[in-house]
């Protein structure tokens, strides 16, 4: 169910009420956070099926011409990942107070239902609705501080603004919004919730409790299932979900900074993730049948070679792509930069060795019409045909992320519209495919001023650019418009008109919020193949109409693409065998030597296979032609550079089978414009030394062939000493080093060199392990060590093969946490350096090792050395070594015992202990040691000031 309203976020001000929503088209569900999420759900669909695959899938798999056609068997559909967390509390606790850092605790059933009773009802929250709610304390979350919350009717609550939109619930609007907190984020109606169920909220001075008492699911027929749940906030920033019996078929649980803020973990949270967490953290849930698009590209590579950059997926099984929307794209490599997104190499998870770029799932078939130019039915408004939905999921691999910056708010992306990966309604996109629309301006003494003329219509010269396409120098400046009454991801849409303030935008401005497109237009990819898949159900043939609608597609999409892109790139989307060119789709060379290449085929040839090979500019030339022997699946040649310019190198199979291939290659005139990109680490250790490796550039990142480099070693010696670069741009040495220290120097002129130093690997004192506060030698499970040693900043530990987490690391010291399965009584601690050293060192294990690191004064935050201690005062005493399960202490002063009061765990600090203590009446005056005594073990013993 989608619905949208025009109103600005501002105005979600409590307790101001929405208007009732009109409907919108189901858009795009392509998300910034898509290509995370497909892959934790195919994981997660992988273990419900434990694994088994059936052999029978590689026989359903059948071409029709140029259709390649799979059934829905062996998880290709499934049901990938149930709701889990029923009768369940999740935790997320701040490492330190205030801190944005996360650690994760799942435990049982903890719902409050007499704090939910007992909580005020918002009686008018209503569907897809926001109200702002009081905090009845600083709230620390990702290091910012807060005294007010959005409460959102869909299940989670947002800073600094609400969020009543109703687009997808998903991971990336998790992500790119606002800060959120999301106990259960999928779409909700409260207005339906009867009697006393609603959305509830208690408010104390140590909680804030939110609870869903019974708020059914939305549906278009009432009805819906009803959630119960709660969220609890700490004044000291620990965030509690607590669950009661859910039912829902997709939702998104978890925390996140917004803004795109941090790196993404998807995490099964019913599973109690160990680590820490300072980006956002969710877990996923899905049960609704869905193509699982990496098991369907892994079964269509089965039987296909690895020859396509587009795998385009329809299904004849009426399973919609997502919730909410007609299609989505996952881009699965991304080597690029310059237009907004991050680079990604996920294609060996979904059978592709090197060369898929993105996944589009089309979704079900029947919800195109039979002409490809006809209007799609969920996407009138917008003015979508099947072919502009396909350009626009297309787009998708460069588009939208690119924005200049807000002034005003440097973090915001404002040309930018839904999920931060289409352009705003409020851009003058150019009628892309990529959203926006055609705005005309009337100009500024006219009301309204703005008018959106057209919607839909191909790539815009700004989207060329970004594609790769189009100079700079081509793209003509647009605007932005400020201040409008329609929100950002309103649907593009013809006719509207409206008011506001216009922001000239140009390319240069583009460029220097995003940087330099690279590739450049001279050298980037300019023909792609696509190879379009139709998904049936298992035992059942496709029939000849289905066949024939993605057929009609198919063969309309190649001038399709073509013209939206004014003629500068070119879709071919035929069904052939692959031929991998080493120097596709750019490299280049030196102007007067040769550059290695390589023409290779996925299989050997069973009979000469024999390429054409043409240029067009003569910057470089080629032989005529080459032939991949029987029996063989590679040939090499050579281009040699013939002057400063670029290539056009296009390599034509006389066997049609085989793909045609093109190559833009770059001839350059002098070896000052190139650059060493060093492959292996600058720092190696003698200990894990490998051959070292660095590639030869230029300012496109292309790999360049048949260029000089040597290498000079500061001891021992290179093989070889000098080398030119391979088909790759690569150059390999072999470094022998005489010492376990040293240089090697690499270099293409005296200008333009990369050094790699031979570091010692990690080393570690005699007694080297030991408690972090006392210096006792062992280590204790759950508490501070410490490891004095050389060589080990930046070092990993590894304690019996669990990763410990390091506090502190220097070149001498580094302070961990002991995992607490560390139970044997030696322990085999592995110390692993950044530049590849390992070191293996046994400690024994101590089950108790008291030590403190220091003592205060109870709520003064005072040493005994600032404000000596009295008779009654309360004493804090900081410690480690406690072990996992802490016996009780007993603390002396001097030789008088003190009383303890209370031994407490610090959630926000891991390893360490407060004890609490009184100062008992008979404690000699003076200068008197301190001793904690645990199972027995007795502390190191600081001094303490004591006055009577």
């Amino acid at each position: 169910m989608t619905r949208r309203s025009i109103r600005p976020l501002c105005l979600l001000l409590f307790p101001v009420l929405l208007p009732a929503r009109e409907p919108a088209s189901p858009g795009c569900g392509t998300h910034l956070e898509r290509a995370t999420e497909e892959l934790y759900l195919h994981r997660q669909a992988q273990r419900k099926r434990s694994g088994a695959r059936s052999t029978r899938s590689v026989a359903a798999n059948h071409d029709y011409g140029n259709i390649a056609v799979i059934d829905d068997a062996d998880g290709v559909v499934s049901q990938r990942h149930d709701f889990n967390l029923s009768q369940r509390t999740v935790a997320f606790i701040p490492s330190a107070a205030g801190a944005a850092r996360y650690r994760i605790q799942t435990a049982g059933a903890s719902y409050d239902a007499s704090a939910a009773d007992a909580g005020a009802k918002l009686d008018a929250l209503g569907d897809d609705d926001s109200r702002r709610v009081p905090l009845p304390f600083t709230f620390p979350f990702y290091g910012a501080e807060y005294r007010e919350v959005w409460v959102n009717s869909d299940g989670n609550l947002t800073f600094t603004s609400g969020d009543p939109n109703s687009t997808e619930r998903s991971l990336g609007r998790m992500v790119g919004g606002a800060p959120r907190i999301a106990p259960l984020f999928t779409d909700l109606d409260p207005s339906t919730a009867r009697g006393d169920a609603g959305v509830r909220i208690l408010s104390e001075p140590g909680r804030l409790v939110i609870s869903w008492k019974s708020v059914p699911v939305f549906s278009d027929f009432g009805g819906g299932s009803p959630q119960t749940f709660q969220v609890r906030l700490f004044p000291d920033g620990r965030i509690e979900f607590a669950y009661s019996n859910i039912i829902v078929s997709d939702a998104v649980t978890g925390i996140g900074p917004g803004r795109v803020t941090g790196n993404l973990a998807v995490v099964s949270l019913a599973d109690g993730p160990q680590d820490e967490y300072s980006g956002p953290v969710a877990d996923q849930f899905s049960s609704l049948p869905a193509v699982d698009v990496a098991a369907a590209a892994q079964k269509f590579y089965a039987t296909h070679d690895d020859a396509y950059d587009y795998l385009v997926m329809y299904n004849a099984v009426g399973v919609s792509a997502s919730a909410s929307a007609v299609a989505y794209e996952v881009t699965v490599r991304n080597n690029r930069s310059g237009y907004g997104d991050r680079p990604v190499d996920t294609g060996a998870e979904y059978g592709s060795k090197r060369r898929l770029q993105a996944v589009l799932n089309l979704g079900p078939l029947n919800q195109y019409p039979d002409d490809p130019n006809g209007i799609v039915g969920a996407r009138g408004p917008t003015g979508d045909t099947s072919l502009s939905v396909l350009g626009h999921e297309t787009g998708h691999l460069f588009l939208a992320f690119a924005s200049v910056r807000d002034p005003n708010d440097p973090t915001a992306k404002p040309m930018l519209g839904r999920a931060l990966v289409h352009w705003s309604f409020d851009f003058n996109s150019e009628a892309s495919l990529l959203e926006g629309t055609r705005l005309v301006d009337h100009g500024e003494n006219t009301s309204p001023r703005f008018l959106t003329s057209a919607t839909v219509e191909g790539y815009s010269p700004l989207d060329q650019y970004l594609m790769g396409f189009r100079p700079p120098a081509e793209v003509p400046p647009t605007f932005l418009v400020t201040g409008s009454l329609y929100p950002a991801n309103h649907f593009p849409q013809v006719g509207i008109q409206f008011d506001g303030q216009r922001r000239n935008i140009s390319v240069d401005d583009v460029i220097a919020a995003e940087g330099r497109r690279t590739p450049d237009d001279t050298v980037a990819q300019r023909r792609f193949r696509f190879a379009f898949i139709l998904i049936t159900h298992a035992g059942q043939p496709p029939l000849a109409e289905q066949i024939g609608k993605v057929d009609a597609v198919r063969a309309a999409f190649e001038s399709y693409y073509s013209n939206t892109t004014s003629n500068r790139a070119s879709a071919d989307t035929g069904l052939h065998r692959a031929v991998q060119l080493s120097a596709s789709p750019a490299s280049g060379v030196l102007a007067g030597r040769d550059g290695a290449a390589t023409l290779s085929l996925d299989a050997r040839a069973q009979s000469p296979v024999t390429f054409t090979l043409a240029t067009t500019t003569g910057a470089a030339s080629v032989p005529a032609s080459v032939t991949v022997p029987a029996g063989a699946s590679t040939v090499a040649f050579a281009i040699h550079g013939v002057r400063e310019g670029v290539e056009e190198l296009t390599v034509t199979p006389a066997d049609t089978s085989y793909e045609t291939v093109t190559s833009r290659v770059q001839v350059r005139s002098a070896i000052s414009s190139l650059s060493l990109e060093l492959l292996t680490p600058d720092r190696v250790s003698s200990a894990a030394l490998s051959p070292v490796q660095v590639r030869v550039t230029d300012v496109n990142k292309l790999p360049f062939a048949g260029v000089p480099v040597t290498a000079v070693p500061s001891n021992g010696a290179t093989t070889p000493a000098s080398v030119v670069t391979d088909d790759q741009g690569i150059a390999t040495f072999r470094w022998t080093p005489s010492a376990t220290s040293g240089t090697l120097k690499i270099a293409l002129d005296a200008s333009n060199t990369a050094t790699v130093t031979l570091v010692a690997p990690p080393a570690v004192f005699p007694n080297g392990a030991v408690n972090a506060a006392a210096y006792a030698p062992g280590i204790t499970p759950g508490s501070l060590a410490t490891i004095f040693g050389t060589g080990l900043a930046g070092s990993a530990v590894w304690v019996d093969g669990t990763a410990a987490a390091v506090t502190y690391a220097s070149d001498n010291q580094i302070n961990f946490v002991v995992p607490i399965t560390a139970t044997a009584s030696i322990a085999n601690i592995e110390i692993l350096s950044p530049s590849g050293g390992r070191t293996v060192y046994a400690a024994p294990v101590n089950a108790v090792s008291p030590g403190i690191f220091g003592v205060l004064i109870a709520n003064t935050g005072l040493t005994t050395s600032v404000r000596p201690a009295h008779i009654g005062d309360i004493l804090e005493i900081y410690s480690t070594g406690l072990g996992v399960a802490p016996a009780p202490v007993e603390v002396l002063i001097g030789d008088v015992a003190a009383t303890v009061l209370s031994t407490t765990a610090l959630s926000q600090y891991p390893g360490l202990y407060q004890v609490n203590v009184r100062v008992a009446a008979g404690t000699p005056a003076g200068d008197q040691p301190i001793t904690l005594k645990s199972g027995g073990v007795v502390s190191n013993q600081p001094r303490v000031t004591v006055v009577n």
